[in-house]
């Protein structure tokens, strides 16, 4: 069981350090409906979601791009 705690918090740690990476640049949704600059990201059960300075989000987890 303790092992399985450390392995999630280690996989979060990782997703959150790559995900801190994306802010300032410029994502869009995989279907190309969303985009714009990453002003923050969350990494929960679904996975990492941008927020856009414009105020609309992105997830991460379904193929969306950065530039």
């Amino acid at each position: 069981m303790q092992s399985n705690t450390t392995l999630a918090s280690l996989l979060t740690a990782t997703s959150l350090s790559q995900a801190e990476q994306l802010i300032g640049r410029t994502v869009t949704s995989a279907d190309g409906s969303t985009s714009g600059e990453v002003a923050s990201v969350s990494v929960g059960s679904a996975g990492a979601v941008a927020t856009l300075t414009n105020g609309g989000t992105v997830s991460l987890a379904n193929g969306a791009s950065v530039q």
